[in-house]
């Protein structure tokens, strides 16, 4: 892909539903099968442009903002409480299974939902992810969340998400217009929440679970992720009986949005065969 500027599509509108632990927003657009897509932690529903488009006219396509994220209600810092908003907006979309993609914290939380609701998961999709982070409850904050809090006090959001965008984007492999994209999303995250999705993460050890996944799983991994630590992605990939494993070339921490044509060929060859 090159720097040239390419166009975003345009996300279908934001929806509000209500859950046992307050609203929670998404979006959906297209009829047929449900795929819904789990973002990332610097991400929202927002973050998946190129996926509805490319999708929804042979799919339904969904795509949550995660407790905390836009205008969803926080919860507790407990991946179970994710889960469970994870489960009622399955229930609430009425579809008998859906085709779970999972990126980043999103994956974790996918993994984690596709282990305990087999049922409900007709193939599932793990996107440059890991098994959550297994501290003990007694573990301090994030080293990593104070740096970032602190910097973004310091340079503001306007900043602050393009360091982020840059963070997760190659450029100028990367079109200026994708990185400015990316970069909006990440600048408006709620600090709160990404404090509680952190928190969450650092607790959560879906070790235990993986092995008990028995929906067909493609694990997509990055050739130039930074961001999934190497024994995380090893431990990942020791634990779910995945059927199928791809190492994409090239790409860093948000293929989806590095190569968007190259992403969706693979979601979509994936999903029609399983």
């Amino acid at each position: 892909m090159n720097s040239e500027n390419r166009e975003i599509p345009v996300c279908p509108e934001q929806q509000i539903m209500t859950t046992s632990q307050g609203d929670l927003s998404f979006r959906a657009t297209g009829e047929g099968e449900t795929i819904l897509f789990l973002h990332g932690i610097l991400g929202s529903s927002k973050a998946w442009p190129f996926q509805f488009a490319a999708l929804s006219p042979t799919y339904r396509v969904a795509a949550w903002d995660a407790p905390g994220y836009a205008d969803s209600a926080l919860v507790a810092d407990d991946i179970a409480a994710y889960e469970q908003m994870l489960h009622e907006l399955i229930l609430h979309l009425g579809a008998e299974q859906v085709s779970l993609v999972g990126h980043s914290m999103g994956g974790t939380i996918a993994s984690r939902y596709a282990a305990r609701h087999p049922s409900k998961v007709k193939s599932l999709v793990l996107s440059c992810t890991h098994p959550g982070y297994g501290a003990p409850a007694s573990a301090p904050t994030s080293e990593k969340l104070a740096i970032r809090l602190k910097e973004l006090a310091e340079i503001g959001r306007e900043a602050y998400g393009k360091n982020r965008a840059r963070d997760l984007l190659p450029f100028p492999d990367v079109p200026a217009a994708v990185l400015d994209y990316a970069a909006g999303i990440a600048a408006e995250t709620n600090l709160e929440g990404l404090k509680r999705a952190t928190r969450m993460l650092q607790l959560a050890d879906n070790r235990p679970l993986l092995p008990q996944i028995t929906a067909p799983t493609l694990i997509l991994t990055g050739e130039k992720d930074a961001v999934v630590q190497p024994k995380l992605r090893a431990e990942l990939l020791a634990l779910v009986p995945y059927t199928q494993h791809i190492d994409m070339p090239g790409l860093g921490h948000a293929p989806y949005f590095q190569a968007p044509e190259y992403y969706n060929a693979l979601l979509r060859e994936f999903i029609a065969n399983h």
